[in-house]
């Protein structure tokens, strides 16, 4: 046998020796263990709250009179501008009545005839001298006399405006001098104790409001303080654009210098009532809707739900929640459901 043929025969076979002689490589664990995940979790509970909205309203005159005219004729008299303020009675207009008044001398001289008329009719009655008939012709004609001075008497009485109320001038529309006709608007009187917030609301602040509401309100005045409220009234109808209702807030204590049209920061919390609420933090979001991680026996399990309102760090939980379970509400890297974690508080 050639020598390079015996050489090669011997590597060989030292080579299968040492393959005969190695222990076979250890398999590769089957099963990974995952590390435990930290996270903090809380409890699900079930309290009252109250829903609290923030919203801008506008300041405007609940009261207000537009004075016009009821007679034609001449502004006499006008000495009232915007910001005035006028008291019960004060005279706010007077208008030229002269002709009026002629009228009415004229209306109260047939009136006198038609007296004296009756009063000779009725002597001559008693005597026969007359017919009934003449008599209550008379007598009807004093009637209309009598009422022609009591319509020309009111109407001399608008010729006189004044004040229903004590208030502010808010318009001044025509000037002294000026012809006018009837029902001209002279001037706006509003009353200063009339001044509410009006506060658009949407449907569902709407159905969560009662007239016994807390409200505070924050004027637009440098250094003035909050100012408790009260809802006095929820308008009954929505605004068919806006889709927006109406709230009134009465001023039970208004600081000077609010004015109508001012802006107004409200603040209105709702009813309270029990809900079911988790911390914000603990939400979670993907395609297939809301979820949380639920905490049970060292691991943590997805569970849909689905939520309701929000008031500030808590989240009402409308369906999917029970009282009781802890949830996580930080640590989500890394976490999916069946990790398994180690709790770092407990609410």
């Amino acid at each position: 046998m050639p020598g390079h043929t015996r050489l090669l025969l011997v590597l060989l076979l030292a080579a299968l020796t040492a393959c005969s002689d190695s222990k076979p490589p250890a398999k590769a664990s089957q099963s990974h263990k995952s590390p435990a995940v930290l996270v903090e979790i809380a409890e699900v509970q079930e309290r009252p709250v109250a829903k609290t909205w923030k919203r801008s309203g506008t300041l405007v005159y609940r009261h207000i009179l537009r004075v016009h005219t009821q007679e034609e004729g001449r502004i006499t008299r006008l000495p009232w501008f915007e910001g005035n303020k006028v008291r019960k009675g004060d005279t706010l207009a007077t208008l030229d009545n002269e002709l009026l008044q002629a009228e009415l001398r004229k209306a109260r001289a047939t009136s006198s005839m038609a007296e004296r008329k009756v009063s000779r009719l009725e002597r001559l009655r008693k005597t026969k001298a007359t017919s009934e008939e003449d008599l209550v012709e008379a007598q009807t004609e004093l009637e209309l006399a009598r009422a022609e001075v009591e319509i020309l008497m009111t109407r001399m009485g608008y010729t006189t405006i004044k004040a229903p109320y004590d208030g502010v001038i808010i318009d001044r529309l025509v000037e002294p001098g000026d012809a006018v006709p009837r029902n001209t608007h002279l001037l706006t009187l509003a009353d200063p104790a009339s001044l509410v917030v009006q506060v658009p609301a949407s449907e569902q602040m709407l159905a969560d409001l009662g007239t016994d509401s807390r409200v505070l309100m924050y004027p637009d005045i440098p250094g003035a303080a909050p100012i408790a409220g009260r809802l006095q009234r929820i308008f009954p109808t929505l605004d068919p654009q806006s889709r927006q209702g109406t709230l009134e807030i009465a001023l039970p204590d208004s600081p000077g210098g609010m004015r109508a049209g001012q802006f107004v920061r409200v603040q209105v919390a709702g009813a309270l009532k029990k809900r079911l609420l988790i911390p914000y933090t603990a939400l979670r979001t993907d395609r297939r809707g809301e979820y949380v991680y639920v905490v049970k026996n060292g691991r943590v399990a997805r569970k849909d739900i689905i939520s309701g309102q929000r008031f500030d760090d808590l989240l009402e939980i409308v369906k999917g929640l029970q009282p009781g379970e802890n949830i996580v509400k930080r640590g989500f890297m890394n976490l999916k459901s069946d990790t398994p974690v180690t709790v770092v508080n407990k609410d």
